[in-house]
This record gives structure tokens, C-alpha cells and sequence, in this order.
């Protein structure tokens, strides 16, 4: 089963950026979804310096987007 970018979209909307307490599609932090196949990528596109975080932004989505169906 394709992945659509609409899936893509509803998993990564169950995680909320702490800093603006909005989820990342909400947001529009959430850029550039592409769909290949099994493989998904994306850019967060932050409106602050998030260093420290970015690393577990990077886990979370990661993580949100495998448990997509298909």
C-alpha cells in the first residue's frame, strides 16, 4: 500500500511543537513532504534557534511517520 502525503500529515499532527504549542502541519513548520516509494522525508522549518532540540524533533517525526499505514 502507497504511502499518501495525507497520512504523512495526520501522524506527524499528533506531535506539538513546545514552543508554540501548535502541532507541526498546524503550524506550517512542516515543509517539503516527499514520498518515494517507503521512504518519506520532510523539513521543519522552525521560527526560532532550536539546536538543542533538533535532534529530538528529528526522533519524533522519524518515529510518527514509520507508523504510518503502508
Amino acid at each position: 500500500m502507497a504511502i499518501s502525503e495525507e497520512q504523512v500529515k495526520a501522524a506527524i499532527q499528533t506531535y506539538t511543537d513546545l514552543a508554540t504549542g501548535k502541532d507541526y502541519v498546524a503550524g506550517k513548520e512542516a515543509r517539503n513532504i516527499r514520498i518515494d516509494g517507503s521512504d518519506v522525508s520532510l523539513e521543519v522549518v522552525l521560527g526560532y534557534p532550536a539546536k538543542s532540540v533538533i535532534d529530538g524533533i528529528r526522533r519524533e517525526l522519524t518515529v510518527a511517520s514509520a507508523g504510518s499505514p503502508g
